[in-house]
């Protein structure tokens, strides 16, 4: 290939015979053949190295080729992975559902039949607070404080209220009077009404001063009074049980609190 492309190379250069000139028209071709045979050389070695890089270049796209099809079957392999995945994620989680679903419908079931249940008891509470259906006859007072006070006990605040508050009307000169007053006083405490308990615990005070609710009553209002960071009364308070009641225990109660609220006594 190399003579070939130098013979044609010379044809196109010196379309006249070689050896038709003088000596010196033969050195000087014989310099050109030099000169051409140099050029191809140079030609060869380039054509050469352009192949060489080529085959490296087109080696390289093949690498790149097949590594770009590795990734591509990897993660087409991880997505049908990860859509078995989820479909096995959804069949557990629909499972789920459905046990959830029927754990709710049991709840709401036992929710009903506790209500239910709740309203035949505050009906029955309402028919016992209703008056016998005998004619002349009247509730006893005694029926009627225990019903509030069967409230009071299992934490009908609002319906214990409202039943001390019947019998106080009903039967205030009742030997259960002074209790009545006393848990109602109670009652408003516990539900944080502090200004009501102390205005009730005052009418304990003052009506039954010789009832054993009345040293109760004291120490229950200083400490509706220290609820309502008023101290200074809730002090006059407590003094005043332990002088009244010394004997009392609520005047030992009392007696603390005061040493705790930083008063001492003699």
């Amino acid at each position: 290939m190399k003579k070939r492309f130098a013979v044609a190379l010379l044809l196109f250069l010196f379309p006249q015979p070689v050896f038709s000139g003088t000596k010196e028209e033969v050195i000087r071709l014989q310099s050109d053949v030099l000169q051409l045979q140099n050029l191809v050389r140079v030609l060869q070695k380039t054509f050469d190295e352009n192949h060489g890089s080529n085959q490296s270049l087109l080696e390289q796209l093949n690498d790149q080729v097949a590594a770009t099809n590795r990734l591509l079957q990897e993660m087409v392999t991880a997505l049908r992975s990860q859509q078995g995945e989820t479909a096995a994620m959804a069949s557990s989680l629909r499972d789920e559902m459905q046990n959830i679903t029927i754990k709710l419908d049991d709840t709401n079931n036992r929710v009903a039949a506790l209500h239910r249940k709740l309203e035949e008891s505050q009906t029955r509470r309402q028919t016992l607070r209703l008056p016998p259906t005998i004619e002349g006859t009247d509730p006893k007072p005694d029926q009627v404080y225990y019903l509030a006070y069967n409230d009071y006990l299992v934490g009908n605040y609002e319906l214990a209220i409202t039943g001390f508050r019947d019998f106080l009307s009903l039967y205030s000169e009742s030997e259960y009077a002074d209790n009545a007053a006393f848990y109602l006083a109670v009652c408003h405490q516990v539900q944080g009404r502090y200004e009501q308990a102390i205005q009730v615990f005052d009418e304990v005070i003052n009506m039954y001063p010789k009832s054993d609710m009345a040293p109760s009553a004291y120490y229950k209002k200083a400490s509706a009074q220290m609820e309502l960071q008023k101290n200074d009364e809730a002090i006059q308070t407590l003094s005043r049980l332990i002088s009244l009641y010394p004997d009392s225990q609520e005047s030992e109660l009392a007696k603390r609190e005061l040493s705790t609220l930083g008063v001492g006594r003699n």
